[in-house]
């Protein structure tokens, strides 16, 4: 006899709206017990495959992973319940007096929400301190050009869903790069404090153009890659911890590990800075392009390969920004820890 599909566990109505009924009625947000305790009271029936796929698509998103339901639940929380803050990504670009000219039509024809200023004296500061540095993205000659703009303009999204994010990255990613071939200076992305030559962000342009999130695997790293160096910014170092900024916008929580760890498993004599970009480009690849959608779970183990250290993975929630502003992560972030 043939092996049966197992059956699937399907909660009805959606465990995410359970959550977010409980919430509305507490008038807070829950806390952890209560999600499990909600999880573990909640009604929940036996599905042929077919049929819980069938009731699936019905939805216009995927519902918490019970095994992860601590974590899983903030990707949908500000969308079920409307409370808090969904991402956005803001660009800024600079120009000369001629670019809102150049500029207003091509903003005005992608129908996104923008805001035009003149010259502002701070604004080679704030493209120095964002400046990626694993390469040199900009030259002396670069900054003195931003440094006489007389044109910043501002592009903001709407606030977008983990689900909308590839969507909206991408064509913000391809319009900031329209913009650059139109004669702006010089591109950041403020919601991640990160700035590239036009030379670099053009390249990640292209680069994404030629991948897919639903393709094959090849198609999927060709996609997520670029846009992950487009939008993520690490290491970043605060009070012993080295973290990334910018997986928001992409629909992931961020990472975040601790100094005294990475001291302790990284090669001697080698420096952290290397062996945590390594950790977080091998990790993000790994949940953006490869693990299917909610597999990865809290207490799960990674390693960049066989022969590397393995670490346990934590979920646990965005902390260090306010929530209102455009660094935080309301989908939280992944901890390493000692498996």
């Amino acid at each position: 006899m043939a092996n049966e599909s197992p059956l699937v566990p399907t909660f009805i109505p959606p465990l995410a709206l359970m959550l977010g009924r409980a919430e509305q009625l507490k008038g807070n947000p829950l806390t952890e017990a209560e999600v499990i305790r909600i999880r573990d009271d909640a009604p929940c029936i036996a599905m042929e495959p077919d049929v819980a796929k069938e009731l699936a698509a019905t939805r216009d998103f995927r519902d918490v992973n019970p095994e992860n339901c601590w974590g899983d639940w903030h990707r949908l929380r500000t969308q079920i319940t409307g409370k808090g803050y969904l991402p956005k990504i803001i660009l800024c670009l600079v120009g000369d007096a001629g670019f809102r000219e150049t500029a207003e039509p091509v903003v005005r024809a992608a129908g996104v929400e923008h805001e035009f200023r003149g010259h502002d004296p701070h604004m080679e500061r704030a493209f120095r301190n964002s400046a990626f540095g694993l390469a040199d993205s900009f030259s002396e000659e670069d900054f003195a050009n931003i440094r006489s703009h007389q044109t910043a303009l501002y592009l903001l999204s709407k606030n977008f869903t983990a689900a909308e994010a590839p969507g909206v990255a991408l064509a913000f990613l391809r319009l900031g790069c329209e913009l650059l071939d139109r004669g702006a200076i010089a591109l950041k992305c403020d919601s991640a404090g990160i700035s590239r030559s036009h030379a670099q962000w053009a390249a990640l342009a292209e680069s994404a153009a030629t991948g897919s999130p639903s393709g094959d695997l090849d198609a999927r790293y060709a996609f997520w890659s670029p846009l992950f160096r487009a939008f993520v910014r690490y290491p970043i170092q605060n009070e012993g911890d080295l973290y990334s900024c910018g997986m928001h916008l992409l629909g992931q929580p961020d990472m975040i590990v601790a100094t005294a760890l990475i001291q302790k498993v990284k090669p001697p004599g080698s420096s952290d800075v290397p062996a945590v970009n390594e950790l977080f480009n091998s990790f993000a690849l790994y949940l953006l392009a490869e693990c299917g959608a909610g597999e990865f779970i809290s207490g799960h183990t990674f390693s960049v390969d066989r022969d590397s250290p393995r670490f346990g993975m934590n979920w646990e929630p965005c902390t260090g920004y306010e929530e209102h502003t455009f660094f935080f992560n309301p989908f939280g972030r992944w901890r390493f820890v000692e498996p």
